[in-house]
Order: structure tokens, then sequence, then C-alpha cells
């Protein structure tokens, strides 16, 4: 019976063999490819927090209150309606922005990531780097429009250094 299987499956062993190496090779190459994969994607995720980071780190360092001219001034969060945000800028020796000054500190770099009270009674915030909850997608002004001026906000006000 020996000498039965043998003449039997010499006639199989060679499509068995091509077809068992074939998938040996398959799941070797699919095993180089998830690990080449799973390196790619760590490295992005270890890149992604390390600029995180780099970020926080800007942050924390910004001593930015009157770099530009122009400055946020807040009592808690979202608490001055237009006239109170008018005076806290008086209050602070100085008059509340105009659009076109919180974009120029904007353009300079300024980035405050809580929308004030404007001269012209609009609502806006400079973003100079774009993160979740805070300017998503480009830098620029952001413009919460014109609410009513009983709203409250904060305030961007605007002084000339001495």
């Amino acid at each position: 019976m020996g000498k039965f299987l043998d003449i039997l499956f010499e006639d199989v062993k060679p499509g068995l063999n091509d077809e068992i190496f074939r998938l040996a090779a398959l799941v070797e190459t699919m095993n180089a490819t998830l690990a080449q994969t799973q390196q790619k994607l760590t490295k992005q995720i270890l890149d992604e927090i390390e600029e995180v980071k780099e970020n926080v780190n800007d942050m924390q360092k910004c001593t930015c209150s009157r770099r530009f001219w122009v400055f946020h001034v807040a009592v808690g969060r979202y608490t001055l309606n237009f006239e109170q945000a008018k005076q806290k800028c008086i209050d602070n020796g100085a008059k509340i922005a105009t659009p076109n000054q919180l974009q120029a500190a904007q353009a300079r770099g300024y980035d405050q990531c809580q929308a004030g009270w404007l001269s012209d009674g609009s609502v806006r915030y400079p973003i100079t780097m774009p993160r979740w909850g805070c300017g998503e997608g480009s830098p620029g002004v952001r413009s919460w429009g014109k609410p009513a001026k009983t709203k409250t906000y904060d305030v961007y006000c605007f002084k000339k250094p001495n």
C-alpha cells in the first residue's frame, strides 16, 4: 500500500508543493508589508506628537500680550458686552482694536484662541497655528460676525508702545 501512495502522491506533489510555496511567499510578503506600514505609521504618530509638544512649548513660552500692540483682555471668559469691552481697553490705556490692526498683528504671528470685540462691532480672533477646536484649517483671522452689542465676549485692544 505504501508503494501505491507514493505513486499517487507523485502526481499530486508537484502541484501541491507549488501551491504551498506560493502561499508561503504570499504570507512572507504580507508580513513584510505590515511591518513597513507599522513602521511608517509609528513614525507619523511620533512626528505628530513631537509637533504638538513644540506647539505647546511655544505657547507656554509666549509673552506676547503686547508684542504686536494688539492685546487680548478678558475678565473670566466672554463676560464683556461691547460697551464694557471698550471701557476695559480704556482702563488699560488703550483703544479697542480695529479689524485691520488685528489682521496686521496676526500676520506678524499673533495667535489667540479667544473671540473678542473689535471697534466695528465684530467679534474675531487671530490664528497663526490652526489646531483642533481653534482655527482648524489655515491661519487667519476668524470672524463670528457682528452679534448684538449686548452679547458678551472678550476684547482686543490696541496701544502703541511707549
